[in-house]
């Protein structure tokens, strides 16, 4: 009888130690928990809240049902808003995402000659303030003593000065090229870390089999980072669906609504037009889509954690 009491008595101990464990983690994890409830659980329902009203600065709120949404729904400017971000979404991660690569790759290589200064330069749209960027994009892409109409006269692309914001198409072509811009870096600091945990041994395992560098790429190269690239590709499309600075900086969302995307529309809405009820149900709007990709992320980064 006695090996089995030792046995119940081990058993006993492992469950009152796992049981401590778990109050002592959990009372390490209560001020993230409340903070995270604090800012951002509790506006988030405030928010979701306040799109069933029709707030307006100054005034009382009174409970409205879903009479912003059907006013969104009917609103030719709110339905041209979608197709804009979706279109300066998915051109603007698409050209990240291959930029990125072309740049992770570029760095990652030895032939490269003073790789750290270069790392340098290519990371620094990132790191620049946004406001010092965007101006400085903005007077390049100016009709008047702009930098990149002189350039491309000077090399003999046009013969007169593009108005870079006069027409729908070159503003979204505008912002979707300064969002490229300042985004890209992002998407190479995050593959080339993958790439560096890529086994040497294999590339040169596939050059003596005769494989060459287009199909080393395919082979090797891509199937090692795709995890990588997929959780930065969802996180930069979450960055980019949220993006404002960049389109009000340089278009306000114009012209004729032509780069307007949610997050200008709902601030024209909310602090132009000082309807908050309408504002906050644009920005529900994107709740759905953003909860998704945020899910995929945070799963993506635990099963890699995880492996």
């Amino acid at each position: 009888m006695f090996p089995i009491k030792l046995i119940a008595s081990k058993k006993t101990k492992s469950y009152f130690l796992g049981k401590n464990q778990n109050k002592f983690a959990y009372t390490l994890l209560a001020p993230t928990l409340i903070f995270l409830a604090l800012l951002m659980i509790y506006p988030l329902c405030w928010t979701v809240g306040m799109s069933f009203t029709d707030k307006r600065v100054g005034l009382d709120a009174t409970f409205n049902g879903l009479a912003n949404y059907i006013t969104l729904l009917k609103d030719p400017i709110f339905l041209k808003t979608i197709v804009n971000t979706l279109i300066y979404t998915a051109c603007a991660v698409v050209l990240k995402i291959v930029l990125g690569m072309v740049m992770a790759l570029v760095l990652n290589s030895k032939r490269l000659r003073a790789r750290s200064l270069m790392r340098s330069l290519l990371y620094l749209p990132w790191a620049l303030p946004t406001l010092v960027s965007i101006y400085a994009w903005k007077w390049m892409f100016s009709d008047v003593g702009g930098a990149i109409n002189f350039i491309l006269q000077k090399l003999g692309f046009i013969n007169q000065q593009i108005g870079w914001f006069s027409t729908v198409t070159l503003a979204m072509i505008s912002v979707v090229i300064v969002n490229v811009w300042r985004g890209t870096p992002f998407l190479g600091i995050s593959i080339l870390s993958g790439l560096q945990t890529v086994n040497q041994d294999m590339y040169e395992a596939a050059s003596i089999d005769g494989a060459n560098a287009w199909r080393q790429f395919w082979s090797i190269t891509l199937p090692q980072v795709k995890n990588v690239v997929l959780l930065a590709s969802i996180i930069t499309t979450i960055w980019t669906l949220n993006d404002f600075e960049i389109i009000w900086l340089l278009t306000r969302g114009g012209p004729d609504n032509g780069t307007q995307v949610f997050s200008t529309l709902s601030y024209t809405y909310g602090f132009l037009n000082r309807d908050l009820g309408l504002s906050v149900a644009i920005s529900v709007f994107t709740l759905p889509v953003l909860i998704f990709l945020v899910g995929i992320a945070a799963k993506k980064s635990m099963s890699d954690s995880a492996e």
